[in-house]
C-alpha cells in the first residue's frame, strides 16, 4: 500500500497563535507573535521565563491538553491555506497518514479540528505520540529518536513515498527510511531551505499551493528509490 505522511502542527495547522496564548498564560506576560514564530520553545523559556523548569513542564501540559486548561486555546489554531484541498486529492490516490507529536489524549480534539478545517479522514490514519513516547522524550531520548520509533511503525505498514514536514531535523529520519520524496514545508521566520536540505529533504516549498499539481505523480514514485541520489 502506498502512503503519504504529513506532519500536523505548523505543516497543515498553524499553531503559532495558540503557542503564544499558552506562553502568555503560563508566564503571565504579553509576548509578541513575531518572537514566538522566530524562536524555539526552549529559547522562549530562556528569554522570557528564566529557564524555569516548572514553567517548562506547565507549558507543555497546557499546550498538549493534559492540563484541561489547554483545550480552550485550541480555538487559536488555523488551517494553513490550500492544505485541505491538496490532502483531499492525495487521499483519493493513497493512504494519508497524519503523523503528529500530539499525544493520544488529544485524538478526539484533533479529529474534531480536522473536520472543522476540512481535512480528509477517509482513507486516512492519525498516528500520535503515546504517553510513553512523551515520557521518553522528556526523560531520556531526543524528540528525533522518538520520531524515528514512531515513524518506523508507519513505514512497516505501508510504502511511504512522500512526507511533508516543517521540522528540518526530522528529515534525517525520513532519509534513513529512504522515503523518495521528502518535502520540507518552510517556516520562513525560523529556517532557510538549506536547513532542510542539510538534514535530507529532497525539496522545499513555501506553501501548499506549490503541491497542488503533485497528485498525479504519487503513483509514479518508486518506493525506497531515494530521490536525493543520482
Amino acid at each position: 500500500m502506498i502512503g503519504v505522511v504529513v506532519d500536523v502542527d505548523d505543516t497543515i495547522v498553524n499553531t503559532q497563535r495558540r503557542i503564544r496564548a499558552v506562553w502568555q498564560h503560563v508566564l503571565g506576560k504579553e509576548l509578541d507573535l513575531d518572537a514566538v514564530e522566530s524562536l524555539s520553545s526552549r529559547q522562549i523559556l530562556e528569554r522570557f521565563g528564566g529557564s524555569n523548569e516548572d514553567t517548562w513542564t506547565r507549558f507543555w501540559s497546557v499546550l498538549l491538553c493534559s492540563n484541561k486548561a489547554g483545550i480552550k486555546f485550541l480555538r487559536f489554531d488555523e488551517p494553513i491555506p490550500f492544505a485541505a484541498e491538496v490532502l483531499k486529492s492525495w487521499s483519493e490516490r493513497c493512504l494519508l497518514v497524519y503523523l503528529t507529536g500530539r499525544p493520544e489524549n488529544m485524538r478526539d480534539l484533533t479529529l474534531t479540528q480536522f473536520e472543522r478545517f476540512g481535512f480528509p479522514t477517509r482513507n486516512a490514519r492519525l498516528v500520535m505520540f503515546g504517553e510513553k513516547d512523551w515520557e521518553s522524550f522528556v526523560s531520556v531520548e531526543s524528540v528525533v529518536e522518538v520520531r524515528t520509533r514512531v515513524f518506523s511503525d508507519v513505514a512497516n505498514d505501508c510504502d511511504v513515498v512522500r512526507v511533508v514536514d516543517d521540522t528540518p531535523r526530522f528529515f534525517s529520519v525520513y532519509k534513513k527510511f529512504t522515503v523518495p520524496d521528502r518535502v520540507g514545508f518552510l517556516r520562513m521566520k525560523r529556517f532557510v531551505p538549506k536547513d532542510y536540505f542539510d538534514y535530507g529533504a529532497t525539496r522545499v516549498v513555501e506553501n501548499w499551493r506549490q503541491l497542488q499539481g503533485d497528485v498525479s505523480t504519487l503513483t509514479n514514485i518508486t518506493p525506497h528509490d531515494d530521490a536525493s541520489q543520482p
